[in-house]
């Protein structure tokens, strides 16, 4: 049954969903604010207990990866990170969700999962440089060295205003495209 018709038939479900939003609301910014602390543990805890009581729910799936990667556990945030994705997660958090999960994937040694999670990422949201920074450095740790120098030297194009880089700029934008090209005198 479609949530809206559900509401219709049974109006008092209306002030459930809305107590239940709330207090998944007010317990993802206790655990911001723990964070915001520095108090990774307890902010942990919080979001384990969601997890518990909303394991399907894109946000809390998000936040719990988040959690165990600032706690430096890249392994145990990755499948919480796919998970994430999976519930269908949008907008900026599925954007920092792919630059995360790619990150933690290069971190961990899986270079070809962090390239395809970052190519996602800066598909999907090529206005955001730091996915196409992490899109880099995963390039290079897979062994994809020219496509790495490629993506920074595009990036840096992109958003420098150094005059001494700008002065250069059509030089570097062809040396980019040309990386292993030597010129011998015949």
């Amino acid at each position: 049954m479609a949530a809206g018709l559900f509401l219709r038939l049974c109006p008092s479900a209306t002030k459930i969903t809305g107590d239940i939003v709330d207090e998944l609301t007010t317990k993802l910014e206790e655990a911001y604010t723990l964070r915001d602390k520095d108090e990774l543990e307890a902010s942990q805890e919080i979001l384990l207990t969601l997890l518990e009581a909303h394991p399907e729910n894109a946000t809390v799936l998000y936040e719990v990866g988040g959690s165990y990667d600032v706690l430096g556990e890249a392994r145990e945030a990755i499948p919480y990170y796919q998970q994430a994705i999976d519930a269908g997660l949008t907008g900026d958090d599925l954007q920092e969700c792919l630059i995360c999960l790619g990150s933690c994937s290069r971190v961990i040694g899986e270079f070809e999962a962090a390239v395809e999670a970052l190519e996602t990422a800066v598909t999907q949201f090529p206005e955001n440089k730091s996915g196409h920074v992490f899109l880099a450095l995963a390039y290079y740790s897979n062994d994809q060295k020219e496509e790495a120098m490629r993506t920074l030297m595009s990036v840096l194009l992109e958003t420098t205003d150094n005059a001494d880089i700008q002065a250069y700029a059509n030089v570097f934008e062809f040396y980019k495209d040309n990386l292993e090209e030597v010129w011998r005198d015949e």
